[in-house]
């Protein structure tokens, strides 16, 4: 009997030690982010410098092309879902554990008064905009999300969650905004061989211009000559183009700063993100309390 008792605090003394840890870095990671939200300024996407930026707008898909949930095909601008399955653990305690999950991680647009930029949402920290959880049988035949909520989950054997945000919800995005150099250049790259496309539909043009030997006929190094002179035609119309049509990406941060996209306005997500600071305080006081009582019985 004495050796179960101390047995019993031993346990609840190591559980104490790792909710104190887990409450003080919920707590500091949350309150960072919160600090981080409301001392960083506003910005727009058409003024927007290069770097760590908080910027707010609404999601439109890529070129009208909207991804579908995959467990309810509900159309969105990103979607993360998770199949989990109902287990029996400790004196048949239940437990969930994860069969089957995915994340989508195709870009979209943030739009705000007719400017743009993509978003990478890879590595994020995504609020959705709409979560559903329900209950069914069967890890293949899902059950359409008809009912939610904690009682519906008696009695079934798998849960299944998603995630999405909506298409036009209005978005906070707290991340990395830079030049994607590998989407610019791919843009260039196609006006330039559409430029050359137009310039072989004129073929005494073509060879006046760029027959250098004058044998009538254009060679692979003329041939070059052309592609070098139309892709400066392209960067040169590029630079012409009006500060709002260049290609720029809103992406997880090279350096340690969070990676936010919420639906919600960033003020809301400050609070959102300083409740749960002061739970993780919480948890830490409690574990605290938890701990100490658990090693003043421990013998």
């Amino acid at each position: 009997m004495y050796w179960v008792v101390n047995h019993f605090y031993l346990v609840l003394a190591v559980f104490g030690s790792a909710g104190i840890a887990a409450g003080v870095h919920m707590f500091f990671r949350r309150w960072r982010q919160r600090r981080l939200l409301e001392d960083t300024p506003a910005a727009h996407i058409r003024s927007a410098a290069q770097g760590y930026v908080k910027l707010s707008g609404r999601a439109q898909s890529v070129d009208g092309k909207s991804l579908r949930a995959p467990l309810t095909g509900r159309s969105c601008v990103w979607w993360t879902y998770c199949v989990e399955e109902r287990g029996s653990y400790v004196r048949a305690a239940n437990r969930l554990l994860n069969i089957n999950r995915g994340t989508s991680d195709q870009p979209f647009v943030l739009t705000e008064q007719g400017d743009h930029c993509l978003v990478d949402p890879d590595g994020a920290e995504i609020e959705p905009s709409d979560r559903t959880v329900w209950y069914g049988n069967s890890p293949d035949d899902i059950p359409p999300p008809r009912w939610s909520g904690i009682a519906m989950g008696f009695g079934h054997s798998y849960r299944y969650v998603e995630a999405i945000l909506t298409e036009d919800s209005e978005l906070s995005v707290l991340g990395e905004f830079r030049a994607d150099t590998r989407m610019v250049t791919s843009t260039i790259a196609d006006e330039a061989a559409a430029l050359l496309s137009r310039w072989k539909q004129n073929q005494p043009a073509l060879v006046a211009r760029f027959d250098t030997n004058h044998d009538g006929v254009i060679d692979a190094a003329e041939w070059e000559a052309a592609r070098s002179a139309a892709l400066a035609e392209a960067q040169r119309d590029r630079l012409q183009k009006a500060p709002e049509a260049r290609v720029c990406v809103l992406a997880r941060p090279r350096g340690h700063q969070p990676f936010l996209i919420a639906a919600q306005s960033a003020g809301q997500l400050a609070r959102t993100e300083g409740r749960r600071a002061l739970a993780g305080l919480m948890l830490t006081l409690l574990s605290l309390v938890l701990t100490c009582h658990a090693i003043a019985h421990i013998r």
